[in-house]
């Protein structure tokens, strides 16, 4: 099967469809499922990387696991304050063993995403960019989670740099949306490493299923309809590493403590420190609920993409602001990818 979208709203309603429609029955130890074996999504914008529906508007989590990622880290207290299910895959209820940044980020000379972008920088048409995240001994013993994803492969044609994501299994409702945005992340990341445009990305999929228990989900997405489409900003030109490493230490001091009251507009551009206000209106969020926090740090947001996943996660009524914001929907369109 073969599926087409601009964002991953279209995406994911074309997914959920074909599923429903026409998917196999199998039992896998998961529970109950459907079933389409051997798929590849295409999303011609991988800046409309974020659902604008009520039910699948998962910012947070998707957030919290891309930089649980970016950190090389497996440590369970870490993604568990984002998404706490992780917890049902630990083995010591210390770490997750099939965590994709320790395999994506090791030590050198194993740290997988540098020699990437060392390879597309000697060789721009080089077809080696790839990064394994599935690992033959993940089989060997048993183990509560192991890598989903496969391979990720990085080419550079026209200017533009393509993904091509491989994974053995995908869950359609949990986990594609979170694929989607952390794997398109890096895409970018990647691209502006290397000073060229982001292209479009691909996601292949042997087993992409539904589970049972998760249909009457999909069927009220699927009734539900989506806000016009908005892309996140783009990312800034430049090497970004430096800023994901203040990204990163800022996540961890709002974690562990209380950093709501730093600024983080004072060292980190518009666009990394609107990321970094996100986490920490979620901390705030999580351990107090108190609204007027939550919009005192509402109120340093650049760009009003993030304003209806705020809105919708803490029952707050949009601003005139966000509400002409929700209505401009002039950038939806492919170019949204360059």
């Amino acid at each position: 099967m073969y599926v087409r979208a601009d964002s991953l709203d279209d995406l994911l309603g074309k997914v959920y469809r074909q599923l429903l429609a026409r998917g196999t029955r199998i039992e896998p130890t998961k529970g109950p499922a459907r079933e389409i074996y051997g798929v590849l999504l295409k999303l011609s914008a991988p800046r409309l990387r974020l659902s604008r529906t009520e039910s699948r508007g998962i910012l947070f989590s998707c957030l919290g696991e891309l930089l649980w990622i970016l950190a090389g880290s497996n440590a369970l207290d870490f993604i568990e304050h984002y998404i706490s299910e992780y917890r049902k895959s630990s083995d010591d209820e210390l770490t997750i063993h099939g965590a994709y940044g320790p395999r994506m980020f090791g030590k050198r000379p194993n740290d997988q995403l540098a020699r990437v972008i060392s390879a597309l920088r000697s060789k721009p048409d080089s077809r080696q960019a790839v990064i394994q995240l599935f690992d033959r001994r993940d089989t060997l013993q048993y183990h509560s989670d192991i890598p989903c994803t496969c391979t990720m492969q990085f080419v550079i044609r026209d200017r533009r740099l393509q993904m091509l994501t491989y994974m053995r299994s995908n869950d359609a409702w949990l986990g594609l949306p979170h694929d989607v945005f952390a794997f398109t992340m890096i895409q970018e990341l990647v691209a502006r490493s290397l000073g060229v445009e982001l292209g479009e990305y691909r996601h292949s999929v042997g087993s992409l299923h539904l589970y049972e228990r998760d249909d009457k989900k999909a069927i009220r997405y699927l009734d539900e309809g989506w806000q016009p489409r908005r892309p996140m900003p783009p990312m800034p030109q430049g090497d970004p590493w430096p800023s994901v490493g203040r990204l990163l230490v800022f996540e961890e001091a709002v974690r562990n403590g209380d950093a709501s009251a730093v600024d983080p507009r004072e060292s980190m551009e518009p666009y990394w420190a609107d990321l970094a206000t996100l986490l920490a209106i979620y901390k705030a969020g999580k351990t107090t609920g108190n609204q007027n926090e939550i919009k005192r740090l509402k109120r340093r947001l650049t760009d009003e993409v993030y304003a209806m996943y705020i809105n919708k996660r803490y029952g707050m009524v949009p601003s005139v602001k966000d509400q002409a914001t929700l209505f401009d929907s002039g950038n939806d369109a492919p170019k949204a990818a360059a």
